[in-house]
């Protein structure tokens, strides 16, 4: 009797991990995918930015202060958007279901 206790609660406690797995496991490939989508547009903001103050001596010094600002609110989203891919990715490595596999193979054999 004790050991089928034991499995529910294994099998309760796999199905609790599994759940987990299979919510973040979406979120964990959208985060890559909208740092893809969003790192493209940036680099370009970003690369015809920098065109533009090399090429800025038509400029006045608020427009080059504006498009100085335009370069730094980029570089911060780019930033904030490889932050997050990355902790994604983290995230992603750390899931280990050995742990789960080892359940189910011990649940199988009661």
């Amino acid at each position: 009797m004790t050991e089928q206790i034991t499995a529910k609660n294994e099998s309760e406690e796999l199905e609790k991990e599994l759940s987990i797995y299979r919510a973040l496991k979406p979120y964990i490939g959208k985060c890559l995918t909208l740092n893809h989508d969003l790192n493209n547009p940036l680099a370009g903001i970003i690369g015809y930015g920098e065109f533009l103050m090399e090429e800025a001596t038509e400029l006045t010094d608020e427009q080059r202060g504006f498009l100085k600002q335009i370069l730094t609110c980029a570089a911060r989203m780019e930033k904030i958007v490889t932050d997050l891919s990355d902790h994604k990715i983290q995230l992603s490595e750390k899931i280990d279901l050995s742990s789960v596999t080892k359940m189910y193979e011990k649940i199988e054999k009661n």
